[in-house]
């Protein structure tokens, strides 16, 4: 259902006249019908027309109007025109983009989104135009293209193609700015369940990336392939994965973390964020980045929350104070770091902060999205920079990439002495180990298909 003539000239003044004293009147039902109505039926183009097609459809439904006075306009875009509310516009519009997102990624057609984001770069969304509605059209799919909103857009484009219309280097950490996504209850359903999607596949590629490359890295002869390091640290990464995994046995974090569970699990919240600091401390060779980390700790947990301070601490106060603990070490207001994280990133050593971010996870694995979103955070504040610029927190991020993935329910990594060139000397050098990995879901297949041929040799 259409209105004809919508942008008719003859319309134009009556139109100008009471935008103002409508557009801070509830809207009717009949508004939130008709806009119901555009996501209908553009889920069914996307759903049942060649690609190609559809995207004419997306195309007719918010751009046609943009193009030609005389041009069909839905029953929604002429109320929310007439309406002046350009906010209600825009979330139709993202909710829109976002549905035709989640169904191209099913449809394998997600190259087409490159299609969609270039109509706004229409030579006639800046033309002239004596209709104030046409021209209020115009702005309004123009400051959608200059928004956060299409930022966020583009974010999924970059990962169809090296030829982002970005060339900063956030980009390469798009995983992080994905969760903020998904994690912020303000989107829209549909623009979760991609964020969500998309950041999955990026973390699994990179698992699986890191895994093959710390595999045949080391031996080049190995069925005579070669894997691309999906980092940029270059070779260190595999001394990185080295010094992670030296960290095994009695004093692995994982055992740490679970010692502290079990010393903490009847304490109360006081004695409990005395020993959170004393659990993130352990093990620190740096002495100034333990003094820093002590100084900022000691003057921002102890008044936390202090209501609880002799209550038992249940799973939701250890959540909370985890989250609360990411935000004094990372950024306190979603925007710009911490000042203890610019202490802490002075100080040299980003393996330190990605350590002791890895044991707020180990005691807390809810908090890792939330980690994650916070991470965003720092790559929206920096990305202003220039590379070179932010090679502190590009190294931080890198390695917390690779911290991650060793200690990931996805991949099993170990450290194996293959030689000895020590020469007498008490510590073996780097060069005598190994690093062997292998996936869960590899393993759990050959122990299944094991397990068969076992039980077809007993029947």
């Amino acid at each position: 259902m259409v209105v004809n003539g919508a942008f008719q000239n003859s319309q134009a003044d009556n139109f100008t006249a009471q935008a103002d004293s409508t557009a801070s009147e509830t809207m009717p039902i009949e508004f939130y019908l008709a806009q119901q109505q555009i996501y209908d039926d553009l889920l069914e183009a996307v759903r049942t027309l060649p690609a190609v097609e559809a995207l004419a459809e997306f195309e007719a439904t918010f751009f046609g109007p943009s193009n030609s006075l005389d041009a069909d306009v839905s029953p929604f875009l002429y109320r929310i025109l007439f309406a002046d509310n350009e906010a209600e516009f825009r979330n139709t519009l993202k909710r829109a983009c976002y549905i035709f997102v989640n169904n191209w990624d099913l449809a394998r057609q997600g190259d087409m989104l490159h299609l969609l984001l270039e109509l706004f770069e229409q030579p006639s969304l800046t033309k002239s135009t004596l209709s104030p509605s046409l021209k209020r059209l115009r702005n309004w799919l123009l400051n959608f293209a200059n928004s956060k909103d299409f930022e966020e857009l583009e974010l999924f484009a970059s990962q169809r193609t090296q030829n982002s219309r970005s060339s900063n280097w956030s980009f390469r950490y798009t995983t992080y700015q994905l969760i903020g996504q998904y994690i912020d209850e303000n989107n829209s359903l549909e623009q979760r369940e991609a964020a969500r999607s998309l950041s999955r596949r990026i973390k699994d590629k990179y698992k699986h990336d890191l895994a093959m490359y710390t595999a045949f890295s080391q031996n080049s002869s190995r069925l005579n392939r070669k894997y691309a390091n999906p980092t940029v640290l270059g070779d260190e990464v595999l001394r990185l994965i080295k010094a992670i995994l030296v960290r095994r046995g009695q004093y692995s974090y994982h055992n740490v973390a679970r010692l502290f569970q079990q010393q903490t699990h009847e304490s109360s919240y006081s004695d409990y964020k005395e020993s959170l600091i004393e659990y993130l401390c352990f093990s620190i060779s740096d002495l100034a980045f333990l003094n820093v980390i002590e100084a900022g700790l000691n003057t921002k947990l102890p008044p936390l929350y202090q209501m609880h301070d002799r209550d038992a601490v249940d799973p939701s106060l250890n959540l909370r104070t985890c989250n609360r603990l990411i935000d004094f070490l990372i950024t306190e207001d979603k925007n710009m770091p911490s000042m203890l994280f610019v202490r802490m990133l002075e100080q040299g050593n980003p393996l330190n902060i990605a350590v002791m971010l890895l044991k707020i996870v180990l005691i807390s694995p809810n908090s890792q999205l939330y980690l994650e979103a916070r991470l965003a955070n720092l790559i929206n504040y920096y990305k202003q920079f220039t590379e070179a610029e932010c090679q502190g927190i590009i190294q931080l991020l890198e390695i917390f990439g690779v911290t991650f993935a060793i200690y990931s329910d996805n991949v099993e990594y170990n450290l194996v002495q293959v030689s000895d060139s020590s020469n007498g000397s008490a510590t073996p050098s780097d060069d005598d180990f190994r690093i062997f990995s292998r996936s869960f879901r590899a393993a759990q297949k050959r122990a299944k298909l094991e397990l068969e041929q076992r039980q077809l040799v007993k029947d």
